[in-house]
């Protein structure tokens, strides 16, 4: 710990050497007194030189290091220092600790040690007792300084008055005595054709600074050092109270220590050569002599040159090290010694061989240990030189165990261990079991309180069914009365499926506001109408269904001026849960019911008045509605609506009413079962070619598909071949057929993967997706008619509350999209005899209300030629109990022709109208036609285009205006359009009407045709039904053409044989 004697200051030793001259000069002076003898003044003389010549040699060279040093000291008291230079030129403020002046060779400057702690922690007492001395040295002969000396030491300096001529004392001169330096010429400065000057170690010692002033460095050079001269490092802090506080081993320290034995060193002259030991260097004297001064032993240290190591996890309390540690922070040792003792037990604990603790850091880390008394191994890290290097051993595994007590640790943390992993095993299933129990005990509430929901919701609807009967019972009674006297008709064209039949309906809301033709009822001037609609309507649409239902005046009229204004007779209203629902595929009456504001209206409309409802597919929140607005139904219940409206209830209905159906099977639920029936079919029915799959809950054929299996079953020859050999009884038998069933089941799956298609390809892209549905919902398989040319109708029937049933529209159906969808029908039907078709209607009417079946229902038919006989056949295929659109475009045929429709004869007479004047002869009145004339229609809602949304609905008028379509009033005959809805507006349906039904489809198919031309182009044709529907029409009369001719060739053959009979009479 302790340094050489190079890093003492030598004008300190010069000044003790000086104090003891003064001690030697007072003996001699008290011998000179005892003895009362002259006092000898070449002994005062000769002390007087030998400390002027030691002041000489380091003068010199203190004033090299002030040369190029500029020093300041601090000064606490102006009267104590004498600005008068000393005799040896000292400075009277200087300290003995400022500098130290280093044994190096000549070529290197010393170096300044900054020793501030001794310069402010001089009490004022010790400065006086210097500054005094220094002063009496300075001017011996005044008065007040002998005073001094005499009261301090008891010593009377002589009187000298003379001194000897020969003696001459050598004078200090100030000046530099530093060496000529190599200064560059300005000149040479700003040359740069200039070779710069080398530089010589001489020149680089003195410094960057000084070779850039002296211009052997250019100004705008650039330097780089690989050592930075400065190093950045934080500044030590000081409290208030440690200012007061006076180093352990300062020379100024209050406490009085036992002065410690002197060293001498000696100042031997220089040598280039570097001595031995550290920091020892060579000093440059100019005498050769070796001078022998007495120096203290030790410097004082910073906090933070107090670093200390620690062995094997035991501090060596006799360390020189350690020793100086404590001696420096011996004020606050216990809370030291506490911290300590935390870091030699953590590096016990892990074996640490060797670790160097840093002062500074323990010091720092003092203040939270004392106000925590908790410290992280994170923390005793901190203090120590290198704590990555320790981490890395701490991190290594099993290091704890390698410490102390490292056994007793290991059995510790096994049984601990041991223990943790049975108490966790314990706790997780105990945690297991809590989840479970948890878990039951959520699925147990959840399940009560579904029950208790579902039994509220189910006396809900009890109540809700409860209270439709009543009602309906109640109508049924006084319908008769209520049928002709002022009644309102609240009309929700609901679509009331099961959800997963509604989420697959493209456009539902569309779908849902396709019988706006409901209005057309306000032709019986008893009835008000409120209908409810499932699109926002716009003022513009609203505006457009104001005149159409003011046509009604103009039309019995024949004159446009007699329009009238029927708007307080219709309300449109649509719900304002349509805007809030709109992804989740509600029906109407679904929304109506979560719409207070719409019931609200409602409910003002209808107050004291008549009203009943007419549904869709009944829903029971239909039932929900009619309670709220405490009105009947004019319906079937929601679940014999639904039971009868599926393929399979249909078919038990049919049955029930004895009418002719194609054969087939109903509630097929599995792949087995399909498959042994369908080998029946094929065996029973070997002329049926296409077979039908049809799923129970699906409507409008989006759940049908179809198979050719005749034309792809291997053994169909043989099979055939089999037939012939048998009789159509023996046939029928099951011990004939039990070769061929097993023939066509082994082949039937895979002709049915292979061939079968579905008709909404979207839906079902493969036959696997139809499968898995029509096996999940139930369904039907039925023959399709074995003719090439098969037409498919529509019948709208009522069933009254009172029992009574009515034929209200019949149809034949156009196919545009696929054979098996209809795309819109032509009014009234001529492919049946109307008398046979409504015998057949009739019975299946009383079956349904043997079924307690009210209110609107139709029944799909199809009819074809018999190939096997050559006889019309008709089948009953499909029954829907809801109000269809069919019938609401029948509404809106009557209202704009103010016809009738026969249904016994299957014609719609429009009765002409007599304009009125004011005389008219006999012979006028006589001329003017009295019986009425029959009318068809061709009616669809299914139209769609994509190019439709891009024209607006006036430009589509104006459109249709300058081509000729339109509406005429005298005539009754022309077009007529339905707008659904004002935003997407790809869809639309259209009404003609005419006189003559092949001049009606022409009429229709070249409104279609001139449509399509105005909003498409050869690049954008669009997505539309348009070109399919023509080609349907196209074909359609066709084969009317072809029944004309045959018609005409038949009743020509007729009339010549009834003209041969006569003939043949005569002879």
């Amino acid at each position: 710990m302790a340094q050489g004697t190079e890093d003492l200051d030598p004008i300190g030793t010069i000044l003790v050497q000086v104090h003891e001259d003064l001690y030697q000069l007072k003996d001699k002076l008290t011998k000179f007194q005892l003895k009362e003898n002259i006092p000898d003044i070449q002994n005062l003389e000769t002390a007087i030189e030998r400390t002027e010549n030691g002041l000489k040699i380091h003068i010199e060279k203190y004033l090299n290091v002030v040369n190029q040093h500029v020093l300041t000291t601090p000064i606490t008291d102006e009267g104590l220092y004498s600005p008068q230079a000393s005799k040896w030129l000292l400075p009277a403020v200087l300290d003995q600790k400022i500098f130290s002046f280093p044994v190096d060779s000549g070529d290197k400057l010393w170096q300044l040690q900054n020793q501030h702690s001794s310069i402010l922690y001089t009490f004022p007492r010790r400065k006086q007792k210097i500054g005094l001395k220094v002063k009496i040295m300075q001017d011996p002969k005044n008065v007040h300084h002998r005073a001094a000396v005499n009261a301090n030491y008891g010593i009377s300096l002589p009187y000298i008055n003379q001194r000897k001529s020969s003696l001459q004392v050598q004078k200090i001169i100030k000046g530099s005595t530093i060496s000529t330096l190599t200064v560059l010429p300005a000149s040479r400065r700003t040359d740069p054709y200039f070779t710069p000057v080398p530089v010589l170690q001489r020149d680089a010692n003195k410094g960057i600074l000084s070779m850039m002033e002296r211009g052997l460095i250019p100004p705008k050079a650039k330097i780089t050092l690989q050592n930075p001269p400065i190093a950045p490092r934080a500044a030590l802090l000081h409290s208030f109270n440690e200012a007061h506080k006076l180093p352990a081993a300062g020379p100024c320290s209050t406490s009085e220590p036992q002065p410690s034995s002197p060293r001498e060193v000696k100042i031997h002259p220089p040598k280039k050569k570097k001595q031995k030991g550290k920091g020892r260097r060579s000093r440059e004297h100019p005498h050769k002599k070796a001078m022998k001064i007495i120096t203290p032993s030790k410097a004082m240290k910073t906090p933070w040159e107090f670093d200390f190591y620690i062995y094997d996890g035991s501090i060596d309390k006799t360390s020189p090290d350690f020793i100086a540690f404590k001696q420096h922070f011996h004020l606050s040792w216990g809370s030291i010694f506490s911290l300590l003792e935390r870091v030699e037990k953590f590096l016990k604990d892990y074996a640490i061989p060797e670790v160097k603790i840093k002062g500074e850091n323990l010091i720092a880390l003092l203040p939270e240990f004392e106000l925590k008394n908790t410290l992280t191994p994170y923390d005793l890290l901190s203090v120590i030189e290198d704590p990555a290097h320790i981490q890395m051993m701490i991190n290594v595994p099993g290091q704890r165990y390698k410490g102390l007590d490292g056994k007793l640790k290991a059995i510790v943390k096994i049984q601990a261990t041991w223990r943790s992993y049975r108490t966790r095993k314990r706790f997780l299933f105990y945690c297991k079991r809590k989840w479970a129990s948890g878990v039951i005990a959520i699925a147990w509430l959840l399940r009560c309180h579904r029950t208790r929901l579902r039994n509220i919701m189910k006396e809900t609807h009890q109540r809700h069914l409860e209270n439709f009967h009543i009602r309906a019972k109640h109508l049924a009674a006084n319908w008769n009365r209520i049928r002709t006297s002022r009644r309102t008709i609240i009309h929700i064209p609901s679509l009331g499926y099961s959800q997963p039949v509604r989420k697959h309906i493209a456009d539902f809301n569309t779908q849902q506001n396709m019988q706006l033709g409901r209005l057309c009822d306000i032709i019986d001037d008893n009835v008000n109408v409120i209908y409810i609609c499932s699109h926002p309507m716009n003022e513009e649409l609203l505006l457009y269904y104001h005149k159409i239902l003011s046509l009604q005046a103009a039309v019995k009229s024949g004159k446009l001026e007699a329009r009238s204004n029927l708007q307080d007779r219709f309300k449109i209203i649509t719900p304002e849960a349509v805007n809030i629902f709109t992804m989740q595929h509600m029906c109407l009456s679904t929304l109506l019911m979560y719409s207070p504001k719409a019931i609200k209206r409602i409910q003002n409309l209808i107050q004291g008045k008549e009203a009943y409802i007419v549904s869709g597919i009944l829903h029971r929140d239909d039932l929900a509605v009619a309670d709220m607005l405490n009105i009947p139904i004019l319906g079937t219940e929601p679940n014999l609506t639904h039971l009868f409206s599926t393929k399979s209830g249909s078919k038990h209905l049919f049955n029930s009413a004895n009418v002719p159906v194609p054969p087939g099977i109903c509630n097929i639920y599995n792949q087995q079962q399909m498959i042994e029936q369908l080998s029946q079919l094929i065996t029973d029915h070997l002329e049926i070619q296409r077979w039908l799959f049809k799923i129970d809950d699906e409507f409008g054929g989006n759940g049908t598909a179809f198979c050719d299996i005749v034309s792809h079953l291997k053994c169909y020859k043989w099979i055939l071949r089999e037939n012939r050999k048998y009789s159509r009884e023996d046939w029928n038998k099951r011990w004939v057929q039990e070769p061929a069933l097993v023939k066509i089941s082994e082949e039937l799956a895979g002709i049915l993967a292979q061939h079968a298609q579905a008709v909404n390809e979207k839906r079902f892209p493969t036959w696997e997706k139809f499968l898995q549905t029509f096996l999940s919902q139930g369904g039907v398989i039925e023959a399709f008619p074995p003719a090439q040319s098969v037409t498919n109708l529509t019948v709208d029937m009522l069933i009254e509350p009172d029992g009574v049933i009515r034929v209200l529209s019949t149809g034949d159906q156009l196919h545009s999209d696929s054979p098996l969808i209809s795309s819109g029908t032509t009014f009234p039907q001529t492919s049946v005899d109307p008398q046979v078709l409504h015998s057949l209607c009739l019975q299946i009417g009383n079956a349904c209300k043997m079924k307690h079946v009210t209110g609107y229902f139709s029944i799909d038919l199809v009819t074809f030629i018999d190939p096997s006989t050559m006889e019309q056949q008709v089948w009953a295929t499909d029954l829907d109990l809801s109000y269809s659109n069919q019938l609401a475009l029948t509404q809106l045929t009557l209202y704009l022709t103010n016809g009738h429709l026969d249904c016994n004869f299957g014609t719609l007479q429009v009765p002409p109208f007599v304009p009125k004047k004011e005389k008219m002869n006999h012979l006028e009145v006589l001329s003017m036609p009295t019986l009425a004339s029959s009318h068809y229609a061709v009616m669809t809602t299914q139209l769609k285009h994509s190019n439709l949304s891009l024209v607006f609905h006036y430009v589509f008028f104006q459109m249709c205006k300058a081509h000729g379509i339109g509406y005429d009033i005298k005539d009754r005959q022309g077009t007529v359009f339905l707008l659904f809805e004002d935003q997407k507006r790809d869809k639309l349906g259209m009404l003609t009407i005419g006189e003559n039904l092949q001049g009606v489809l022409m009429t229709f198919a070249r409104n279609l045709f001139i449509i399509h031309q105005e909003i498409s182009s050869p690049n954008m044709q669009g997505e539309t039904n348009f070109k399919t529907t023509i080609k349907d029409i196209e074909s359609i009369l066709g084969v009317t053409e072809e029944n004309k001719l045959r018609f005409e060739e038949e009743q020509q053959s007729k009339d010549n044989a009834n003209l041969q009979k006569p003939e043949k009479n005569e002879k």
